[in-house]
């Protein structure tokens, strides 16, 4: 997925300053101006940061955040696989075709109704117990 500085800065907690910083330490690589490999740059930034743990800590608590490093990084890759993170490109590309994003809208909106009623549903078994304890 291609982010750009800002998104990048992001996913990584970081300022957009730091991570021109790493790129000119050779840790972070763009792919042109203001484009970066989200996943990429997410690897070589978790595995930078490991690599400086492991000289100043011991190796259990390295291991363990290198543990959990690999598994958000999973995480991240399943999401965008799955459809849950949307590369930049799509929503680009269909908020470009106005009917594409009507259709969103609609479903958006749609949704919301839906769950609002839902919502409500629950709420009225409450609402008529009162009402039967009054008579």
């Amino acid at each position: 997925m291609i982010v750009t500085t800002k998104e990048l800065g992001e996913l990584l907690g970081l300022s957009e300053r730091h991570i021109y910083t790493l790129e000119k330490n050779e840790i972070l690589s763009k792919i042109d101006k203001n484009q970066w490999d989200a996943s990429k740059n997410l690897q070589a930034y978790i595995y930078y940061k490991l690599s400086n743990e492991t000289t100043t800590t011991d190796g259990k608590v390295a291991r363990t955040r290198k543990d959990i490093a690999d598994a958000k990084l999973k995480e991240v890759m399943l999401a965008e696989k799955i459809g849950k993170l949307i590369p930049i490109e799509k929503v680009a590309k269909e908020l470009k075709d106005p009917q594409i994003y009507t259709q969103k809208a609609i479903e958006i909106e749609e949704g919301e109704r839906k769950q609002r009623e839902r919502q409500k549903q629950n709420e009225s078994p409450n609402d008529s117990l009162s009402d039967n304890s009054e008579l």
